[in-house]
């Protein structure tokens, strides 16, 4: 019999030939003595890297996802992001700037280790339990931001070795053969290992060697004289300028203000922002609803000099903590401080107060800065787990209206409303930042939309164009409110954010006359980087940007690929997640985990993302493609999601969740459906829900819809 030239272990025979039986899964072995993780095909053959002890290879992590076991994986998250939480507002307290940058390097450091946590056991960044500030406290009990560099590598080593103590004890106190006594020596063994590589690099550090955390940033001035840099820029400058002063950039609700007020403005609020004595490179968080407020901070943030950081207003809890707790912003604009926890409710300053200073201030030039500092961020929707930070640097603003002029035919004057809010990247960059570069009308809502609060913002406003995602579409189908889009004059909508069905956008053009343009883009790229407009054959590649596949053959093969997206808006990265980093920019392009196959006519189709194709009886399905063809054209059905979990024997199958009415004759033809597919991609369960679990931008969130079906 055949070994797996990987694990060594027998390989099985299947129906459809011979398996690898580790194909694609990264090889984990863990020694006997220590209890370390080691990732590698080589290890086996050696030796634990860390004690010289046995190494064995290790068992499935999902195998210990039991109440009990999770808990000590949720201690080690919490552990790791008190850690980030300590050294990120430690930086954002120091004066001095090699302690400011070991403060940064450190929180990346803690960073790469939830990356490494939540790879190796399967599992999102969990929410914080009643006993997250007990289990910090344990390890982070009197540690106080020290007075030097070398006070602060003592400090993080000495931080790394209570970890260990504190593992090591609830592995002590826990039966030897329970899960989490096995865990809780993992993550001891982890914690060991990162105070030795603190301790190595510490003493490369103090004789000046190159190491992890050597070097400076350069300066401006360095900056721009190195051959082939830029010219110093301002992008909210840069936004702003060559418009009709007396033209109106901003419209909510009866209050409007034109280019040259809004300039002014902008000017005012980075004067009150240098008076709380914001410097280049600080970050301001502005959580409020949509409104020329909300412009006013977000650009008088970025003519400062500072990272402007729009916040969804009604964030839950626990991630508006996490998201405070990464970044470190050093203002934040709320309408009030009652919802921000200590002790950031220190650094809110409020609108009301905010609006007062911003009058009484005198406009300051713009601050000039190199073209790739940081300008914003933005967070990504999280239907993966957590949102990560995504960076963009002042350069983005150059081309960033010269897709919507050329494919979407915006231009100076068009009126634009979004459904979606402007802390989401997709109104962001098309609504606000492509709107302001082409010269057009902004018209903002701080209503929540709804299928109703939108269709009744374009009657009363009516809009030249209207960017909103699919989901909401099919809403205002549903509910007989489309004709009206269509009667209030919009001339052009714009679909993007999830996929678009394709008898989606013709029931649009059936009951409006409307064409829609349907667009890919993300977070990492701001713009729609590839379009579909009435006779193209798929998404086409806009203008400015090039798109290559990631895996030719498979292309070439009519096999789904990842892209290769080169873009003059692309982010400098994601903040404090190196391991994303690497997997999603390759070779200076996005990489996106989206999955498109290639049309006849040279264009590309969406397949799905890589964790929506899964293998069930040894054959891929493709889980939206699978939605679609239960689900397109049901009468009675609003929208439908499948999922793939382990059925009661632990084998994965597929479910269904649909929502609409309990129609007889649309159930019938949704199990006709279902008979009419294969085996393997009929749903082992169906269930109706009343809405199906989406981000506040409106992607589906399938994560939640399987643990749905995990609890039963």
């Amino acid at each position: 019999m055949m070994l797996c030239p990987k694990c060594h272990q027998p390989l099985a025979e299947q129906d459809e030939g011979l398996y690898i039986c580790c194909a694609g899964a990264p090889m984990q072995w863990q020694c006997g003595e220590c209890g370390k993780i080691s990732e590698g095909f080589a290890f086996p053959y050696g030796a634990c890297p860390q004690c010289g002890g046995r190494l064995a290879l290790r068992e499935d992590a999902a195998q210990t996802a039991d109440a009990a076991a999770m808990a000590a994986v949720r201690t080690a998250f919490e552990i790791e992001l008190g850690g980030r939480a300590f050294y990120q507002r430690a930086a954002a307290d120091c004066d001095d700037a090699e302690l400011r940058a070991l403060f940064g390097r450190f929180a990346v450091m803690e960073g790469e280790h939830m990356e490494t946590l939540s790879r190796r056991y399967h599992v999102d960044m969990p929410a914080p339990s009643a006993e997250f500030r007990l289990q910090t406290a344990a390890v982070y009990a009197d540690a106080r931001p020290p007075a030097d560099a070398a006070d602060l590598f003592k400090l993080a080593i000495a931080l790394e070795k209570r970890a260990v103590a504190f593992f090591t004890e609830r592995a002590a106190a826990i039966p030897a053969g329970a899960p989490e006594h096995r865990l809780y020596d993992e993550l001891a063994a982890e914690e060991r290992e990162h105070a030795q590589m603190l301790t190595a690099e510490y003493a490369r550090w103090r004789d000046r060697l190159p190491g992890l955390y050597g070097g400076t940033a350069p300066t401006l001035a360095a900056h721009l004289a190195a051959p082939g840099s830029a010219a110093a820029m301002n992008a909210a400058e840069l936004l702003l300028a060559g418009h009709d002063d007396e033209s109106t950039a901003l419209e909510c609700g009866d209050e409007r203000i034109s280019y040259g007020q809004l300039r002014d403005r902008a000017a005012r609020a980075a004067a009150v922002w240098h008076a709380r004595g914001l410097r280049p490179g600080d970050r301001v968080a502005i959580k409020l609803p949509d409104g020329i407020d909300w412009v006013v901070c977000w650009l008088g943030t970025i003519w400062a000099g500072g990272v402007a950081v729009g916040v969804n207003p009604r964030i839950p809890a626990p991630e508006y903590q996490y998201i405070l707790e990464e970044a470190g912003f050093n203002v934040i604009v709320a309408e009030s401080a009652d919802d921000t926890p200590a002790p950031w409710n220190e650094r809110v300053i409020t609108l009301a107060e905010g609006r007062s200073a911003v009058a009484a201030a005198k406009p300051v030039p713009p601050v000039l800065l190199a073209d790739d500092s940081p300008m914003f961020w933005v967070h990504s929707s999280g239907t993966s787990g957590r949102p990560k930070a995504v960076v963009h640097a002042q350069r983005c603003v150059r081309e960033v209206g010269r897709i919507s002029a050329e494919r979407m035919g915006m231009r100076a004057g068009d009126r634009l409303l979004a459904s979606s809010k402007l802390f989401f990247a997709y109104p962001l960059t098309n609504l606000l930042l492509a709107g302001l570069r082409n010269g057009a009308t902004l018209i903002l809502d701080p209503t929540w939309p709804t299928p109703q609060t939108v269709a009744q913002a374009v009657e009363r406003t009516r809009p030249d164009m209207l960017f909103s995602v699919p989901s909401l579409y099919r809403h205002l189908l549903h509910e007989g409110l489309a004709p009206a889009i269509a009667a209030a004059g919009v001339r052009c909508c714009v679909s993007a954010g999830e996929a678009l069905p394709a008898t989606l956008r013709q029931a649009w053009h059936d009951a409006t006359g409307l064409p829609m343009i349907n667009g890919y883009g993300a977070s990492e790229v701001l713009v729609l980087v590839m379009t579909e407009v009435d006779g193209d054959d798929g998404l086409q590649v806009s203008p400015g940007t090039e798109v290559a596949p990631l895996d030719p053959e498979a292309a070439d093969a009519g096999g789904p690929t990842r892209l290769l997206i080169a873009s003059p808006m692309q982010a400098l990265g994601y903040l404090d997640r190196p391991a994303a980093q690497a997997d999603s920019f390759r070779e200076g392009r996005f990489c996106p985990a989206d999955l498109f196959v290639r049309t006849a006519g040279g264009g590309w189709r969406f397949g799905g993302r890589e964790d929506s194709l899964v293998k069930i009886s040894g054959r891929w399905v493709n889980l939206v493609e699978l939605e679609e063809k239960l689900a397109a054209g049901v009468s009675g059905l609003r929208e439908a999601a499948v999922v793939c979990a382990p059925d009661a024997d632990g084998v994965d199958a597929v479910g269904l969740f649909y929502a609409g009415s309990d129609d007889e004759e649309a159930r019938r033809e949704l199990e006709a459906r279902i008979a009419a597919l294969p085996k393997y991609q009929r749903p082992a369960w169906v269930k109706p829900i009343d809405a199906l679990p989406r981000t506040p931008t409106g992607k589906l969130l399938r994560r939640m819809l399987v643990e749905r079906l995990r609890g039963g």
